[in-house]
């Protein structure tokens, strides 16, 4: 007789209480087996002794953190597929995560259709593992720090993040791909710091900052008397570089006969210094970037076809900033972090209005342009904030602000409604940010002043408090219809009830 069919075994390891209770109620409903952990500790002999399918597995809990608890899991059973939830999205954990061997990465909260379909993705993975009988996954190694820069939350990023992860350890050349400004460097320099390699040399070269009578000398190194000015020999970046990994920027600005040379590097490991015929054998990783289109370039022949398929094992393309504006808050706060760690600027904040106007402009130069309007936008304030009328003039024409007849209702003030405010887009973006709730204006203001003459109380914590007593009158107590008339999670609705002592 065949073996009876077994349901697929989840595990939920999180120290939310009102998580795990929700995630197994669903699961439960879709006929999976659901196993319960409150912390890594707890969650690795679970699956030592359960040998779960699919592990979901919180990041941030008392004891044991969710990536070192990872990093335990995958030891115990290869067919498992691990998901890491977390609502501090920071570049290096995802980076992490997907470097010691999680299926993927999920911010909270998350919709459960989402985590549903997630999670059966995995499930058919861990059963295609059993099927195929692959043996261990691959483990991660170091636990390097990227360099400060990688910002944002956008499923783009993250899916650039997840590849880092996953291309790190390996040996593979890597491709990097887009707009000026995209941060290109970054991200080479992040799968640098997160290989095998991260203790031995790193240097980037900028192909098109070098003129090509010189690449090859500075690539390469070169013997004294070799040309004109060569009064000593000169040990190129390659031989600087052995044992770690070179970064060669705007690599479509290389001449032809220097791509020969780069080719010759890639594929037999070794170099020859300009006026030597002695062979240098070099073991470099190779990382390079461009914003050209090097497929049309290999079909007009000016980029080797040869080299573009070597240096084209795996490609990281990035999105350009206008289609990933959601990441624009954080970058902003990164950038005014940096300036103040740097003491060069005393701003700490951005207006919501300044801010809607970033979000509406295109962002020709991404991200490099960004940060250097937030530094000039900070020079030019007057206050802490970066307010709309610090904004340059040319980004506010540029999204249809009339900069000349901007003015502000008091001096350092931010432009509000009912004031004289920019004319425009700039207008339209304040118009745009007014809640549909404050239509009826008269009765909140009643509501402020009579909060306001309480004066023994926090303002947001009485109206946080009579607004959740409301959504519990109207929801008849139950709680899982009030938190959704609220906009919150059930898990945040009960910590605020316990809060205000309300007790229902």
């Amino acid at each position: 007789m065949p073996a009876a069919k077994t349901n697929p075994k989840i595990l939920v390891i999180d120290d939310d209480d009102d998580l795990r209770y929700s995630l197994k109620r669903v699961f439960s409903s879709k006929h999976y087996d659901v196993f319960e952990a409150d912390s890594g500790e707890a969650g690795i002999k679970v699956a030592e002794a359960k040998k779960p399918d699919v592990i979901l597995l919180d990041n941030r809990m008392g004891g044991m953190s969710g990536i070192e608890a990872l990093q335990h899991l995958r030891g115990i059973n290869p067919h498992t597929m691990i998901i890491l939830m977390t609502a501090y999205g920071t570049t290096q954990t995802t980076i992490e995560a997907m470097k010691f061997g999680a299926f993927d990465y999920i911010m909270k909260p998350f919709d459960l259709k989402k985590i549903l379909a997630l999670t059966e993705a995995a499930v058919a993975a861990s059963g295609d593992l059993v099927r195929a009988s692959k043996g261990e996954s691959k483990r991660g190694i170091s636990q390097e720090d990227v360099d400060g820069g990688i910002i944002g939350s956008s499923a783009a990023m993250q899916d650039v993040f997840k590849m880092i992860g996953q291309v790190a350890a390996s040996e593979v050349t890597v491709m990097i791909t887009g707009e000026s400004g995209t941060g290109k460097e970054l991200i080479a320099r992040s799968i640098y710091q997160n290989s095998l390699r991260s203790q031995k040399p790193y240097i980037a070269v900028n192909c098109a900052a070098i003129p090509e009578n010189l690449i090859e000398s500075e690539l390469f190194g070169h013997e004294k008397g070799s040309f004109t000015g060569a009064t000593s020999q000169r040990i190129g970046k390659f031989e600087l570089c052995d044992g770690g990994t070179i970064f060669l920027d705007e690599i479509g600005d290389m001449a032809l006969t220097t791509q020969t040379k780069i080719l010759r590097a890639l594929q037999e490991g070794e170099i020859q210094r300009v006026g030597s015929s002695e062979t240098i054998k070099v073991d470099v990783r190779m990382l390079a970037a461009t914003n050209k289109p090097l497929e049309a370039m290999v079909k007009e022949k000016t980029f080797r076809e040869d080299l573009y398929y070597r240096l084209n094992v795996v490609r990281i393309q990035l999105p350009p900033l206008r289609e990933r504006m959601e990441d624009v808050p954080l970058l902003v706060e990164f950038a005014l972090k940096r300036l103040a760690a740097e003491s060069k600027a005393h701003v700490n904040s951005i207006s919501p209005e300044a801010l809607a106007v970033l979000q509406k402009y295109n962002w020709p130069g991404n991200v490099r342009e960004l940060e250097n309007m937030i530094y000039r936008s900070a020079v030019m304030a007057q206050s802490e904030t970066i307010l709309v009328k610090d904004l340059p003039a040319e980004l506010l024409a540029a999204v249809g602000a009339n900069a000349a007849g901007k003015t502000s209702p008091s001096d350092g003030d931010e432009d509000v409604e009912g004031a004289s405010a920019p004319a425009g887009a700039a207008a339209e973006i304040n118009q745009n940010a007014v809640s549909p709730i404050s239509l009826g204006m008269d009765s909140f203001d009643a509501a402020y002043q009579a909060l306001r003459a309480d004066q023994g109380e926090n303002i947001l914590e009485r109206a946080e408090r009579e607004f959740i007593q409301c959504a519990l009158r109207e929801s008849g107590g139950k709680q899982v219809k009030a938190a959704q008339i609220l906009g919150i999670t059930r898990a945040t609705l009960r910590k605020r009830i316990d809060q205000y002592d309300l007790g229902t």
